[in-house]
């Protein structure tokens, strides 16, 4: 698939904009085209430098920082599943009772000191005014 920069940078704005587990399916078949990821990351760069001003910035530097970390990041190696055992129930032995601990936990918090009245100001009220008034 032959993308021109425009429809790259509006098909990667809208991935970036638009976070998922479908994006992350997406983000790996990108990262297995060499060339094609190098693309996407310019792409990248080129809408952090667009975004920089904006009033979401902090957004788009979150999302766009997130897209580079999962085209750079290896694909998790499948890890086999292991078998389930059935653990052979143990010999139950007499332990001593411990404390009960099935009712409510009871704590205190150290009083907090009272709180004292602040004398009142004599510094006398500031009333800003627009300038030649």
């Amino acid at each position: 698939m032959s993308f021109t920069d425009g429809e790259l940078t509006d098909h990667v704005r809208h991935l970036v904009r638009n976070q998922g587990p479908q994006t992350t399916q997406v983000w790996a078949q990108v990262r297995t085209n060499a060339v094609l990821a190098g693309r996407v990351r310019g792409t990248l760069s080129i809408l952090r430098a667009q975004t920089r001003d904006s009033r979401d910035a902090a957004m788009w530097t979150a999302w766009i920082s997130k897209a580079q970390q999962e085209l750079s990041n290896p694909a998790p190696a499948p890890t086999p599943a292991p078998e389930k055992q059935v653990p052979a129930p143990a010999p139950v032995a007499e332990q001593p009772e411990a404390a009960d601990t099935s009712g409510p936990l009871e704590f205190s918090l150290p009083d907090a000191p009272a709180r004292q009245p602040r004398p009142a100001s004599t510094a006398p009220a500031v009333m800003f005014q627009a300038p030649g008034q």
